[in-house]
């Protein structure tokens, strides 16, 4: 129903229906979107001086409404469509329901949606040439998108057919939508969404492309072309998951179906980039058909024109050819002409003046152009030839594809030909062609299961009479992939036989109700055979599944889908057979969900590859959400990033602590105290202890004494030093800490070794920590020398006094 500025009467259950923001009534659901809904309106308070009642009203899909991100950004958006711009709507008004519906509202502007242009048409769908011009303007439309010229979510219901362009009604809903996917504000919150028109990429939340609207594009055409959608009424992430292919549209040439085809391709980097490159080469394929003749007829008359002019220049001049000389070579077919001088070719007035003969470098030229004009007539004929050779190619595909549908493979009455006769002349016309190989192959199929058929009713002769005829096919045209099939078939029906013969020798020569009995009893032979072998493969297939070898097999058994695969080609209908291809799927997808959970996209993407051919090769439409579902869920992981097992990132660890060669004792650090140098109340930082000490009388030599650790944690990462001092050396106790109000309880004094700091100048310490040190110093033998490193707060013991007090503690152990 096309839109117009007058009131409307229809109003079919407008109870059911709200009255937003108590002015626009909703009257009629126009059209369906994958972003909402469009409706009918009736404006009830219209602003003063405008006589327009009637307007459109886009209510967005609820779960866009309460995306907090997509709300955001779509209140950002919206001001910027409040101006008329050609092939944009003019949003008049947008609010919310307390019911949570956002709606925005558009004036309306007259005109049809694509939509309901695309229900008026049948079978024979739109002429090529209205299709051309209206797909032209909407993709001028599409290239004007703001700002890389990108829409991505096209449909008929959302396209408004006017008198000058294409409008996109949901424009603003889109632009939305790719801000909030191109910024990554919505990583979290991306919606997956249903349509036959957007590409399945789209669907699931990825970020639209070029590519993208080239696939919708693609499909737009096909149902103007057709008459129907491209994937019927499932949309195209379900077409995806289910492997599903559009059937091939007639009334276009091959070329042009293999355009349209790439367009369609459910893959977005098969597709061509834009829409404009897709429908230029649609263009150009079709307008080949019309033109081809035309240009052979067009070619041959130049040709005749050409021939004509030069074979009239030869005659000038009184018609005779100047005599050829010694001095210019000449050629027999191109006399050469006599030059005039501008003196001889003057005429009176009113007389015809004579044409100036050419030299012969003209006559080379034109001799040149008319072979380069012979050529292209020769392969303009040539490729008329092969378009010729083409169309009966596929005439005879489509008929030998038809004969085997109704099952008439062989034939030998010449008048009624079937199926192997038109393939025998598509092979003399093409030998490779790909789809007469498919045909063969199909056939061959076909008497193969004719074969199984008869050798499970016990009807071995006939069965031996087929495969010998499948088998003289085979070897006609060199079916390699059918050898395996035969060879199987042709050893049980050489079993079948030799059973029967063995069972005619046994019971000598049977009447006629014997024979009736022998046959039901290879009749139910040959179905318990059947069920026996059933039940193996199922068996098998459990204890593969149970295996874990659901894809590939090992030493054990082999692959689960093998078995499976193999049982349901034979009995395509086995129930328990389905069973288990669903269990196995399931299986499939979890080994999936486990990878993604490890971020390892590589080997989900091939378990979601092999679970994806399953559900579509065998209908398993309970397994097609959850499909879909894992889908989103492997693009947000890919998203994220990829890590591989083993390439995770490593975790930054604490250097390593050189290990001391002899034992150490830990001593706990004690805390700050005051001296007399003004150390500071807070213990200082303690710094990286150097392995060698220098003294007043040389380098200090690391000895394998005993050894006290104290912690050292210098401000920068570096790994700290050893150097060790004899346990047993009395230390002084610490200093009582004055009263001061300033200065942090802290634990009592111990008579421990105090912290040391080598060969650092003094920092800012952290808090105390009692943690056990890990940094041993050493102090060499007696050389006369008094031990001092140069740290605040470290006290100097002269070595008589060690001395003295190793003699005591000697004295008293003793």
């Amino acid at each position: 129903m096309p839109f117009s500025n007058q009131p409307i009467l229809e109003t079919s259950k407008p109870q059911d229906l709200p009255l937003l923001q108590e002015r626009y009534a909703l009257r009629r659901c126009m059209a369906e979107t994958a972003l909402g809904k469009l409706y009918w309106a009736q404006d009830m308070k219209p602003a003063e001086g405008s006589n327009q009642t009637n307007v459109l009203v886009f209510t967005l899909l609820p779960a866009l409404a309460q995306n907090p991100v997509f709300e955001q950004v779509f209140g950002h958006v919206l001001p910027t469509y409040q101006k008329p711009v050609p092939g944009m709507p003019q949003v008049s008004d947008d609010g919310k329901t307390p019911e949570g519906i956002r709606w925005m509202v558009i004036p309306s502007i007259g005109g049809m949606l694509l939509s309901e242009r695309l229900a008026e048409l049948d079978e024979r769908g739109m002429p090529i040439p209205d299709t051309t011009e209206l797909l032209d303007s909407l993709a001028s439309t599409i290239a004007n998108q703001r700002p890389e010229g990108i829409f991505g979510y096209l449909e008929p219901g959302s396209i408004l057919l006017g008198e000058k362009t294409p409008c996109l009604l949901t424009a603003p809903v889109a632009a939305a939508l790719r801000s909030a996917y191109n910024n990554n504000h919505g990583d979290r919150h991306r919606q997956t969404l249903h349509s036959g028109y957007i590409s399945p990429e789209v669907l699931l939340g990825d970020l639209p492309t070029s590519e993208d609207d080239t696939f919708s594009m693609a499909c737009i055409a096909y149902h103007l072309l057709q008459g129907e959608p491209p994937f019927g009424k499932q949309s195209t992430l379900e077409a995806t998951v289910r492997n599903l292919s559009p059937a091939s549209i007639r009334k276009l040439r091959p070329d042009a179906w293999q355009v349209l085809q790439q367009g369609l391709n459910l893959k977005r980097a098969a597709r061509q980039k834009t829409p404009t490159t897709l429908l230029r080469a649609l263009q150009r394929t079709q307008k080949r058909k019309l033109m081809l003749p035309a240009a052979a007829l067009v070619a041959a008359g130049t040709v005749a024109i050409s021939t004509y002019h030069l074979l009239s220049s030869w005659g000038l001049s009184g018609g005779k050819p100047a005599e050829p000389t010694t001095e210019t070579a000449v050629n027999v077919t191109a006399p050469a002409l006599q030059e005039n001088t501008p003196a001889e070719t003057a005429a009176l007035v009113d007389e015809n003046a004579p044409t100036p003969a050419l030299d012969q470098e003209s006559v080379q030229r034109e001799r040149d152009k008319l072979a380069a004009e012979t050529a292209a007539a020769r392969l303009e004929a040539e490729r008329l030839a092969a378009e010729a050779a083409d169309k009966d190619i596929n005439s005879l595909q489509d008929k030998a594809a038809d004969a085997i549908r109704k099952g008439k493979l062989v034939s030998e009455d010449p008048d009624t030909p079937a199926a192997l006769d038109y393939l025998r002349k598509a092979v003399a016309l093409e030998p490779d062609n790909i789809k007469t190989r498919k045909l063969l192959a199909q056939m061959v199929n076909g008497q193969h299961a004719e074969t199984e058929n008869l050798l499970i009713q016990g009807q071995a002769e006939e069965a031996g009479k087929l495969l010998a005829a499948t088998d003289r096919l085979i070897t006609e045209f060199t079916l390699a992939d059918s050898l395996k099939r035969q060879v199987s078939l042709e050893t049980e029906a050489e079993q079948a036989k030799r059973k029967a013969a063995l069972s005619a020798e046994n019971n000598g020569e049977p009447d006629t109700a014997k024979a009736a009995d022998a046959d039901k009893n290879t009749t139910d032979a040959n179905a318990e055979t059947a069920d026996t072998n059933t039940t193996q493969y199922l068996e098998r297939a459990r204890r593969a599944i149970g295996y874990g070898n659901l894809n590939s097999g090992d030493e054990r058994s082999e692959s689960a889908v093998a078995y499976l695969s193999t049982l349901l080609e034979k009995s395509p209908g086995q129930s328990e057979a389905l069973k288990l291809m669903e269990k196995l799927v399931t299986l499939q997808q979890e080994k999936a969900v486990s990878y993604l959970g490890k971020r390892d996209t590589e080997t989900a993407r091939s378990w979601l590859d092999e679970s994806q051919s399953l559900i579509g090769k065998y209908k398993l439409d309970a397994l097609v959400e959850e499909q879909i579902a894992l889908e989103k869920r492997y693009r947000e992981t890919l998203a994220m990033g990829i890590f591989k097992p083993g390439e995770e990132p490593a975790s930054v660890s604490p250097p390593p602590v050189a290990t001391p060669t002899p034992t150490a004792t830990a001593v706990p650090a004690p805390p700050a105290v005051p001296n007399s140098i003004g150390y500071p109340s807070t213990p200082p930082e303690p710094a990286t202890v150097p392995p060698t000490l220098p003294t007043a009388g040389g380098e200090m030599t690391p000895t394998n004494t005993s050894s006290a650790t104290i912690t050292a944690t210098p401000s920068a990462p570096v790994a700290p030093m050893e150097v060790s001092v004899p346990d047993d050396i009395p230390v002084q106790g610490a200093l009582e800490i004055p009263a001061d109000t300033s200065i942090t309880p802290l634990p009592p004094p111990t008579t421990e070794l105090p912290p040391v700091q080598l060969d650092a100048p003094p920092v800012a310490a952290p808090a105390y920590d009692p943690a056990p040190a890990t940094v041993t110093f050493e102090v060499p033998e007696d050389n006369g020398n008094t031990f001092t490193p140069d740290v605040p707060n470290l006290m100097e013991v002269p070595l008589d006094v060690i001395k003295e007090g190793l003699s005591a503690t000697d004295g008293q152990n003793q």
